[in-house]
């Protein structure tokens, strides 16, 4: 694997990191977003209606970390079926990493949840970044990743709907009053991040690997 090859993952991963210390550094200041997450809040939970609201728990459920780690631990078994253990180690390393890191970073800034007088939901855990928001990115982003790979003439089709499901999970998290924008921005910037961090380092790995092989074979 060449250097050059790596630029692009290094400006990915530098933008996300950029943009996620500058959110995380606002919250912390209570800078102009702050006053933006809580409008936004304010209106959203002034116009729930019910069928909404019951539409958005559904949403919620599908992008929460434990229904996806039952999800990838699924998915983990279909690619051991189909041998393909590349895939394999790179879902369990992004989900579980994932994870791992957002619990690590929600006590490392300690942000609370939106309040109001009358919640939809209540939770008692830090709100910054978003779980919700990081592991759908990262699950859907990784099944965007395999069907582009497999199905190239379908790509439109699986950008377009990972893309949309990862915007109404974290739309979902921001109506329900359990998040502020910025909490869904930052968990969105940490698993674009993570994944671009994880993966490259697999790549690098691999490479790694297969010189070892051509150079024993060589001998």
């Amino acid at each position: 694997m060449r250097h050059r090859d790596l630029i692009p993952a290094m400006l990915i991963f530098s933008a996300a990191v950029a943009a996620f210390t500058w959110i995380a550094a606002t919250v912390e200041t209570g800078g102009t977003f702050t006053s933006t997450d809580a409008w936004v809040d304010t209106w959203l939970h002034l116009h729930a209606m019910p069928p909404i609201t019951e539409a958005m728990i559904v949403i919620s459920f599908l992008g929460a970390p434990s229904t996806l780690m039952v999800v990838s631990a699924l998915v983990c078994v279909v690619l051991m079926h189909k041998r393909s253990y590349d895939r394999l180690v790179a879902l369990i390393i992004l989900v579980l990493g994932g994870n791992l890191l957002n619990y690590g970073l929600k006590h490392l800034i300690h942000r609370g949840r939106p309040t109001f007088e009358d919640p939809l939901l209540t939770l008692s855990s830090y709100s910054f970044p978003s779980g919700h928001a990081m592991a759908s990115t990262v699950f859907y982003g990784f099944v965007i990743a395999c069907v582009l790979a497999m199905a190239r003439q379908r790509h439109n089709v699986a950008t377009t709907a990972g893309i949309l499901m990862i915007g109404l999970v974290c739309l979902s998290r921001v109506y329900l009053g359990v998040h502020y924008v910025s909490d869904v921005l930052g968990g969105i910037l940490e698993a674009i991040a993570w994944s671009t961090l994880a993966l490259t380092a697999l790549r690098l790995a691999r490479a790694h690997q297969r010189n070892i092989g051509s150079r024993r074979q060589a001998e």
